[in-house]
């Protein structure tokens, strides 16, 4: 058996957790084209997802987790006959468990899912997507609680009602998802007294840690730092916990679902259901756990050894109650940022930074007083700022013609896209035959109808052309980019741009 996720959905870079899961390009979250089914990563593998209430007529309880594939297609992933591996798609947060079922016509390279995890997934019926093996950290014990809200799939006849016991129904769930990894707003369908219900769940608890011998070390701030989790059997776990796995001593709470009652009709649908014996799961968080408030109102539980490099917040470290309040002024999604950096230290794991999000990150390092994140970003933009130079016209042409590179220009900037050829989705050609030794910004506009293509212009950017050769760089076409989109573009760029470049510039040569 195989355990597999998909990406695709809101907050998987916010999600996933440092070191267990790299930085996720939007290429590996694209569908695959069918006449070019290159995967992105090298051990990945294209399925092509097949709707399995088609193939079987209908769906079990017994496939609430389950991703049915073919015998060649497991081996393909991986996995060994009869043995369990896990597998993903890049930055997803749902994982599925894929089984070889010998009596389901299944072909080799596709997958079939059932509704409910098609719609957790955001994945479409036939189409491809890149699958690629996903290893959670060995030491993540199971979950304490899962929190659950149920709804009728459809609504009853009037005057009807389905009555269930929620402590009965989620004993039932927990024995459906044992030994499986559970996904905050993962949506599951199971057949329950005749009715299919909608489950969905909502909270995921884990296990509280027994308290530890910290207090005696607790002063050490500024000098923990990135390598903290490096031959340190107290290994944090993850400070935001969205996912995890169901064990036999996993409690499910159930309750019932008002998410959908804005109608009329889905107010039926809600109300038709009755449950008894409802049971709120448990909302405290770990008793070794520091409650921080960000800028824009969102609290974060985060383990405290977690936060001990933040010199900020010393005295929220040390509470001796075991859960110490904090506020800092940095907003949730840079925050959350700090924590992923935070994690991968704790684990002894590079972090991977995003060139966009970094200067709000080393603002966010100055005001927590993290002085290992604060010279990681400093790190970081001394290198953007070490590669990025005036070149000279001719040298940029030199650089593709007898260097065999791929320098493009547009507006006056210039870009190195000899890395991006491979995973360019409009192929590796037709950049070095169109936009090479001209200015390309027509180019650019033509093929990049979304705007988010402006969001990988700063890991590419090497510099400007120097001032007096901008008038000697030929146009590509003989349409020129529209006054609208080069207001767009400038204004994107103008934060990571060097400023007026002279001509008494330092010039940096390409040989």
């Amino acid at each position: 058996m195989v355990n597999m996720k998909a990406s695709g959905h809101q907050g998987q870079r916010k999600r996933r957790q440092a070191g267990a899961e790299d930085a996720v390009t939007k290429l590996e979250k694209l569908k695959l084209r069918p006449d070019s089914l290159a995967c992105v990563n090298p051990d990945g593998v294209p399925l092509r997802v097949v709707a399995r209430e088609k193939v079987l007529g209908g769906e079990s309880n017994a496939h609430l987790k389950a991703a049915l594939v073919a015998p060649a297609t497991l081996a393909a992933l991986g996995a060994a006959p009869g043995s369990r591996a896990m597998l993903c798609r890049p930055g997803g947060d749902f994982i599925l468990s894929a089984r070889a079922v010998a009596d389901v016509p299944v072909s080799e390279g596709e997958v079939l899912l059932g509704e409910a995890q098609r719609l957790s997934l955001h994945v479409c019926e036939d189409e491809f997507y890149e699958w690629v093996p996903y290893r959670p950290p060995a030491d993540e014990p199971p979950l304490a609680a899962l929190s659950v809200e149920a709804q009728l799939l459809h609504a009853r006849p009037e005057g009807e009602r389905l009555v269930q016991d929620a402590a009965v129904l989620g004993r039932q769930v927990g024995k459906w998802l044992f030994g499986e990894m559970v996904s905050d707003n993962e949506v599951f369908i199971v057949s329950v007294s005749g009715a299919q219900l909608v489950l969905r769940a909502t909270g995921c608890l884990p296990q509280q840690a027994e308290d530890e011998d910290e207090d005696d070390e607790m002063g050490g701030g500024e000098d923990e730092g990135e390598g903290e989790g490096e031959g340190d059997s107290r290994v944090v776990h993850s400070s935001h916990c969205f996912r995890g796995l169901v064990g036999s001593r996993t409690r499910v709470y159930v309750g019932r679902s008002t998410v959908f009652a804005s109608s009329a009709s889905q107010r039926a649908v809600c109300e038709g259901l009755a449950l008894v014996n409802v049971e709120a799961a448990p909302a405290e968080p770990p008793r070794n756990a520091v409650l921080v408030e960000t800028s824009d109102g969102e609290v974060f539980p985060v383990h405290r050894r977690l936060l001990k490099p933040c010199i900020t917040l010393t005295r929220a470290v040390r509470d001796e109650s075991g859960s110490g309040e904090a506020v800092v002024d940095v907003d949730c999604s840079t925050f959350d940022r700090v924590l992923l950096f935070l994690e991968a230290a704790n684990r002894g794991r590079p972090y991977e930074f995003d060139m966009q999000t970094l200067p709000q990150l080393a603002a966010a390092a100055a005001a927590l007083g993290c002085r290992a994140l604060r010279e990681a970003c400093a790190r970081k933009l001394g290198a953007f700022e070490e590669r990025v130079q005036v070149h000279r016209w001719v040298d940029v042409v030199r650089h593709n013609d007898e260097r065999g590179g791929c320098w493009v220009t547009m507006d006056g900037m210039v870009f190195d896209l000899e890395a991006w050829l491979p995973e360019h989705p409009g192929g590796a050609t037709i950049i070095p035959q169109q936009a090479l030794n001209a200015d390309s910004t027509v180019f650019f506009e033509l093929y990049h109808a979304s705007r988010e293509s402006f969001t990988y212009l700063k890991e590419f950017y090497i510099g400007e052309l120097a001032p007096e050769d901008l008038a000697a760089v030929p146009r590509a076409s003989e349409d020129t980019a529209s006054s609208d989109f080069m207001q767009q573009l400038r204004e994107f760029a103008t934060p990571f741009r060097l400023r007026h470049p002279r001509p008494e510039d330092a010039v940096h040569k390409s040989f």
